[in-house]
């Protein structure tokens, strides 16, 4: 497990000093999503026994927060401005907290998969590179062989 967490980051670092824009494609994975990060951007990984923390921050300032796991914290579903839209499988749901905070909740509608609770602190007054961020994602399925990436852009909808 160790030397795929290695190889995934080489690859993603490799990939994310090839350009400094995000990439159309995925450069790092999370079980049922993957993100594009570039050059500049930094992350933290954590890993217990049943969810996975990504700690993201990017070159504008901008934090992001990505818990991978079974047991998201409670979502304020009547107070978000769409709540389980259905995208390639997934629920998605999103709630602006204020108009620095933003969350995210990404449900499959397989219970064996993992929920993605996205966390999203903005501290720029420029919101492109946050949203481009967003824009990356894309929904993904693993087998123990690999790991299947969709083209469409997983959360589309999203309005920071």
């Amino acid at each position: 497990m160790k030397s795929l967490f290695a190889l995934i980051l080489i690859l993603m670092t490799a990939s994310a000093s090839a350009s400094n824009k995000f990439s159309s494609y995925c450069n790092v994975f999370i079980g049922t999503a993957c993100f594009g990060m570039k050059s500049g951007d930094e992350y933290k990984y954590t890993s217990q026994v049943d969810f996975s923390i990504y700690e993201i921050k990017l070159s504008s300032r901008d934090k992001i927060n990505i818990y991978s796991g079974y047991h998201p914290a409670s979502f304020d579903y009547a107070g978000a401005y769409f709540s389980k839209e259905t995208v390639n499988g997934y629920l998605v749901s999103a709630l602006k907290i204020d108009n620095q905070h933003h969350r995210i909740l990404i449900e499959s509608m397989d219970k064996r998969v993992p929920s993605v609770d996205i966390n999203i602190s903005i501290f720029s007054g420029d919101k492109r590179l946050i949203t481009e961020f967003i824009k990356s994602f894309r929904s993904c399925t693993i087998t123990q062989l690999e790991a299947a990436c969709k083209d469409d852009i997983l959360l589309q909808s999203v309005v920071l």
